[in-house]
């Protein structure tokens, strides 16, 4: 009888084990999305960006993290050979993001950005003014009436 229960014992850990490593392995995501660019001088133009990687969620938190490809296709600094992003939520939406190349890490030319956590609403400002969106009706008209 004590045999029995050890062992129900060692199989109910098993199991509760077993459902945090769940939880906690990434979820691959790999998706393209269409996205405007609008420039300082009004200009807009058509572009896409590029997801292929995985995002983590930390135990217990809201906390959440992505790791992978991010390829801005109108921003070459994104996708040099071997560049890496990681992108990090304390919070619903992402305004940390780093890119890794040959042992450096920066955020290049991103000043602000917002990214929800399915990676399907992206609003990226850089540097020099320029606002690359998913979400085109942020954007759309007069340029800077974005919630940057």
């Amino acid at each position: 009888m004590v045999q029995k229960i050890k062992r129900g014992i060692i199989a109910g850990i098993c199991i509760i084990l077993a459902i945090f490593y769940i939880l906690q392995r990434p979820v691959p995501i790999n998706k393209e999305l269409e996205a405007m660019v609008y420039t300082a001088n009004q200009e807009e133009c058509a572009t896409s960006i590029v997801i292929d990687g995985s995002i983590k969620k930390e135990r217990f938190t809201e906390e959440a993290s992505f790791v992978g490809y991010f390829k801005i296709n109108c921003y070459p600094k994104s996708y040099y050979a071997g560049t890496t992003a990681r992108i990090d939520w304390h919070d619903v939406i992402a305004k940390n993001i780093r890119f890794m190349c040959a042992g450096t890490i920066s955020t290049l030319d991103i000043k602000d950005i917002e990214i929800d956590r399915t990676m399907d609403h992206i609003k990226i400002l850089l540097r020099d003014g320029t606002i690359i969106s998913t979400i085109k009706e942020d954007t759309s008209g007069e340029h800077g009436v974005s919630s940057f």
